[in-house]
């Protein structure tokens, strides 16, 4: 059992290769993303609704296993 991932690499032990690891981390745009971005966009702040896949806060966060690239979760924002 993995323990709850964070939007920071978290210490773990991968259950795909048994090595202890630090978490890799990616980011990726969501449904919320997609929905915030159209909504701003329909409010005319188009900056605002660019921002949403610039910047991390809008974006879920996917760890990985550096050593062997096996999915380990996602942490919905």
């Amino acid at each position: 059992m993995l323990p709850p991932l964070g939007p920071i690499p978290c210490n773990l032990s991968c259950p795909n290769c048994s090595k202890q690891v630090t978490t890799r981390m990616e980011y990726r745009s969501s449904t919320k993303s997609h929905i915030i971005a159209l909504l701003l966009a329909g409010m005319l702040c188009l900056p605002c609704a660019c921002a949403v896949y610039c910047t991390d806060c809008a974006r879920n966060v996917e760890h990985y296993c550096p050593s062997c690239n096996a999915f380990l979760g996602v942490y919905d924002r």
